[in-house]
């Protein structure tokens, strides 16, 4: 029999856990190089369970926090609705291939259908072509770009 991955919000005790994982996260993206601490993990914790708005998942392979989602539930202008946005999604190396990805995204979905969302949509580094291969499986691009401006280096307007 194959071990499902467990798909939670997370609770206070999973704070040292995702400290470790969104420090990966962070030097995986080239965020910055310091760690973040048990303190800052169970503030964001706390904040997610406060705001239902903000949906903190964690998944469990095995007992052990081996990935996350981080995502919001938003108004959306065009239908009038609603919709969700992955904003941060991170599972460990070595649970890469394991079906955690695919476990996240798929309890989020069953929230947005549970809140009535339209859609759920996220963002991908142009240089991702593993999750890309993933995501093309489950799901269409969606017919928009992305930009962004560095408000630590902005340009004039």
């Amino acid at each position: 029999m194959v071990n499902l991955p467990a798909i939670r919000p997370l609770c206070a005790a999973d704070a040292p856990r995702l400290a470790d994982l969104m420090t990966a996260y962070r030097r995986a993206m080239g965020g910055p190089a310091q760690a973040m601490t048990p303190d800052e993990a169970t503030l964001l914790i706390e904040r997610a369970i406060a705001e239902p708005d903000l949906l903190l998942l964690g998944a469990d392979c095995g007992g052990v926090l081996a990935g996350f989602a981080l995502a919001f539930d938003l108004p959306e202008i065009i239908s009038g609705g609603r919709a969700g946005q992955l904003d941060d999604l991170f599972v460990l190396p070595e649970a890469r291939g394991s079906g955690l990805a695919r476990a996240l995204i798929g309890q989020l979905t069953e929230i947005g259908a549970a809140r009535g969302w339209t859609h759920l949509r996220w963002l991908v580094p142009q240089d991702n072509v593993t999750a890309k291969r993933l995501y093309r499986s489950i799901a269409d691009p969606a017919p928009w770009d992305s930009f962004r401006i560095e408000l630590t280096r902005r340009r004039s307007l």
